[in-house]
């Protein structure tokens, strides 16, 4: 003998099912039409709608609606786009570091020129201006190579000649008073067929630059300036 019962209605294809008393285990109940599928929540003698927004337990198809067992999830959806945002901002980030300290010349900031010290010397045929210093590296990284770039200015401020010079190479006033044109060349061309080691700076450590004008410049030298133009990292 069946107990009391009432008829649902589906809210949404309008299918009549027939509920016993005893399913109904709260003042809303969350149930699914066997017919179409649709959720809704059965209040009091009528259907409301709900967002199918939940995980249901699947119900035997039959003639008559069964109240829905539901499970709660966490929003997971939204932790797993905020992480990816987050990662895609950082390397948005770091590429803009790396670019900024290769080659935008960020870096030279943390290189300093020191000890700087320059002035004309006569050599056994002539006479050229040696400026001398060394370049500090405060960064926390090896500089494969560090170039330089020294001017001489006259009595105006007008340049009277560049060079361009790879820091590592010692040379002292007199060291250059004993060696002609020719020998300085030399000196400067061996260098720069040294092994690719010994061009580089590691971090907190300096080294020794020496650039030699040869007396080609015109005018008398009054002021010198040099600078750093690359210096990439290891």
């Amino acid at each position: 003998m069946q107990g009391p019962a009432m008829i649902i209605t589906c809210p949404e294809c309008r299918r009549k099912y027939r509920l016993e008393d005893s399913q109904v285990k709260a003042p809303y109940q969350k149930m699914r039409c066997s017919g179409c599928g649709h959720i809704f929540v059965y209040e009091g003698g009528r259907p409301l709608e709900t967002e199918e927004k939940v995980f249901t337990a699947p119900l035997p198809e039959g003639p008559s609606a069964s109240p829905v067992k539901s499970t709660f999830r966490r929003n997971r959806k939204g932790l797993t786009a905020l992480a990816v945002s987050i990662l895609l901002v950082l390397a948005i980030v770091a590429c803009g570091w790396y670019a900024w300290m290769n080659y935008m010349g960020a870096g030279n900031r943390w290189l300093k020129l020191q000890n700087i010290e320059g002035q004309e010397t006569p050599i056994r045929d002539g006479k050229v201006f040696l400026i001398r210093g060394s370049v500090a590296n405060g960064s926390t990284k090896p500089r494969k190579y560090v170039i330089l770039k020294a001017k001489l200015f006259d009595q105006q401020g007008a340049i009277i000649g560049e060079h361009l010079a790879l820091a590592g190479l010692p040379l002292t006033s007199d060291d250059v008073r004993q060696m002609d044109k020719s020998d300085i060349e030399k000196k400067i061309a061996d260098f720069r067929k040294a092994n690719l080691t010994a061009f580089v700076l590691p971090p907190n450590k300096e080294m020794p630059f020496s650039i030699v004008f040869p007396d080609n410049y015109s005018g008398k030298p009054k002021e010198f300036s040099v600078e750093i133009v690359e210096s990439p990292f290891l």
